[in-house]
């Protein structure tokens, strides 16, 4: 780690933020747990999990630490935070959809997300490949048309960015696709312009109607938006990384920000085609308080939701990791110091230790959901001093 990482960690650290790259570095204790996420990474057998923790409590900090891992294993990974303010809402299925795109990240440009670097891998591959998936996939180059991939709009972006002057717009397009109204411009300039590259036989009103355009991501319950993401995980696969692994924060945002009760249990249905396997067949982590399943019965039976069936609720599978002990944090505490030193160029002494240990101390006492922040940010101030 030199000074810059250093400075870098250290200021997400001062926000009580996990630092993005080091989050392993301060991943500490509960071995066994620790053990028993890595192991569902390493096996990559297609599931989903409720990760229960506390606001401030370490919700965040487990995501990043899947992430970390995920990327080192192998997996194409995306980080979606739910914000029924900003377009992204978990019933909307499209928005999900964008949100994914454009949190994209693969271990060969980890750090930069979005579709340009998964594409970009996947016609390497397909330039200098011959397996079948690829052949089958293009039409042995032709690109004319081809049924291997489940949403035909991938296959559609996916040859456009054949032509370079498309890029823009493809990404443009697969982030938001519901603000796409225009398809007849869509079909011109991803189909009709470019047609020195590929020759496409279907006629034209298949790509833009209303009813079954293949531009539309919204049609048939969100059909197109669930092949889409199988086809990210098939793709992913097929430049040989393991797959497409989902992480959900701030989940709770499905309860508390979505108004509507018809859109609550729209997202509710979401949530359990994920956990079925059926539509996505990658993994799926979501964040969520520890009273979350309870607080989603509340919510509908609030709403005279009499009739729904809550045991899916309770047949979810959760992991909840156990809070820091103290010697833990005081462990934490000394890598914070550690890296201090590196940032702000000083020598930490026993006496610096000591230090630590009794704020550590005198933060671990207090009962409150988010302790270990607070501790972790009165560290940094504390070490600041010395600086």
């Amino acid at each position: 780690m030199d000074t810059i990482d250093a400075q870098r960690v250290i200021e997400s650290l001062r926000k009580g933020i996990p630092p993005y790259g080091y989050v392993r570095y301060f991943t500490v204790g509960r071995e066994p747990e620790i053990s028993q996420l890595t192991d569902r990474l390493r096996q990559g057998q297609p599931s989903a999990l409720l990760l229960k923790a506390n606001y401030g409590s370490g919700k965040t900090h487990l995501l990043r630490f899947i992430r970390e891992v995920a990327l080192a294993e192998g997996y194409a990974v995306s980080s979606v935070t739910l914000d029924s303010q900003s377009a992204v809402r978990f019933n909307r299925m499209d928005q999900i959809l964008g949100a994914i795109w454009r949190g994209l990240e693969i271990p060969s440009a980890a750090g930069h997300k979005g579709v340009r670097p998964f594409f970009n891998l996947i016609h390497q591959h397909i330039k200098v490949s011959n397996q079948l998936f690829w052949l089958e996939l293009t039409n042995r180059r032709r690109w004319d048309f081809s049924d291997k991939l489940d949403s035909p709009a991938i296959f559609i972006a996916l040859r456009a960015w054949l032509s370079e002057t498309v890029h823009d717009l493809v990404e443009d397009w697969l982030f938001e696709p519901w603000e796409y109204k225009k398809r007849e411009e869509l079909y011109q300039k991803l189909i009709g312009n470019l047609r020195s590259f590929f020759r496409d036989p279907r006629p034209d009103w298949r790509f833009y109607d209303y009813q079954e355009g293949i531009f539309n991501f919204q049609i048939q319950g969100y059909s197109q938006s669930w092949a889409a993401l199988r086809d990210i995980h098939s793709l992913a696969q097929a430049v040989r990384l393991k797959g497409l692994i989902i992480l959900f924060d701030e989940f709770e945002d499905v309860i508390y920000n979505l108004n509507n009760i018809k859109w609550q249990e729209s997202a509710f249905w979401n949530l359990f085609q994920f956990y079925s396997g059926r539509q996505f067949p990658g993994m799926t982590y979501f964040a969520v308080t520890p009273g979350f399943v309870e607080n989603c019965k509340e919510l509908l039976l609030k709403k005279n939701r009499w009739d729904y069936d809550y045991s899916r609720f309770d047949l979810l599978p959760t992991f909840q990791m156990s809070p820091l002990e103290i010697n833990e944090l005081n462990n934490v505490a000394q890598k914070i110091m550690r890296v201090h030193s590196i940032a702000y160029e000083w020598e930490p002494g026993i006496n610096n230790t000591i230090q630590l240990f009794s704020v550590v101390k005198r933060f671990a006492s207090i009962q409150v959901q988010d302790r270990t922040r607070q501790t972790i940010c009165e560290v940094v101030k504390v070490l600041d001093n010395y600086a």
